[in-house]
């Protein structure tokens, strides 16, 4: 089902938790993290082929990327992978979804469909969420969750290149989420560096405006106190 495609060795390692336990992967931008999201949809739709995939992201330049990688690197016929937007009717959505196969949206639409019975969370057996780090508070990523983990298929995975500094706030989302196992990797992991390409800095200088030296020194800034 993976077509001009051929998954690097962490990614086969992460591809191997994600089949087998909800799971939390970290990875700089740049090092496949949508790869891992298709190869997982790719097994998943092999055991469950009757089965839908549904893949979340905050924006619509983000789910335009998830569509145009899933078409070019899975088997699966065009029309199968359909992209849900605010400009498409609910209507026109309900129809879409009997349809796909692979349906990518963002949160805050989806999450009315499911309210309004539009769409069945219970046919779907992999729920990807893309920058899973916003999964927090009252964000629509929690409440989906929430109602999907109820299903019987129930297989989540979540994407970030950014879960934060605060332990605190990587948890909440890990607990959101029902993660079960968290993969991370950096560019200095022996298994990643190999694909970490160096970045070449042009550093460019221009000149400092005189109003903004003015403001940067201290001493010429005016006190109100003697004005």
């Amino acid at each position: 089902m993976i077509k001009d495609f051929t998954p690097r060795l962490y990614q086969q390692t992460i591809l191997g938790t994600a089949a087998n336990k909800n799971t939390l992967v970290v990875l700089p931008t740049g090092l496949g993290k949508t790869a891992v999201a298709f190869l997982l949809t790719a097994q998943r739709l092999s055991l469950y082929p009757d089965s839908k995939i549904l893949l979340l992201a905050p924006t619509k330049p983000l789910c335009e990327q998830h569509l145009n990688s899933f078409k070019d690197h899975l088997d699966i016929p065009e029309e199968k992978i359909v992209l849900f937007t605010g400009e498409i009717k609910p209507e026109k959505r309900a129809e879409l979804w009997n349809e796909a196969k692979i349906i990518i949206s963002t949160p805050q639409g989806l999450e009315n469909d499911i309210i309004n019975n539009r769409i069945r969370l219970k046919e779907v057996s992999l729920l990807i969420f893309d920058e899973a780090h916003h999964a927090t508070g009252e964000y629509s990523y929690v409440w989906i969750a929430e109602q999907y983990d109820k299903t019987a298929f129930s297989r989540i995975l979540a994407l970030t290149a950014s879960p934060g500094s605060d332990m605190e706030k990587v948890k909440e989302v890990c607990n959101n989420l029902k993660i079960e196992k968290v993969e991370v990797r950096t560019e200095k992991d022996q298994d990643v560096r190999p694909y970490v390409k160096e970045v070449k800095n042009n550093w460019i200088k221009v000149p400092f405006p005189e109003d903004f030296q003015k403001i940067k020194l201290p001493s010429l800034i005016p006190n109100p106190a003697l004005t």
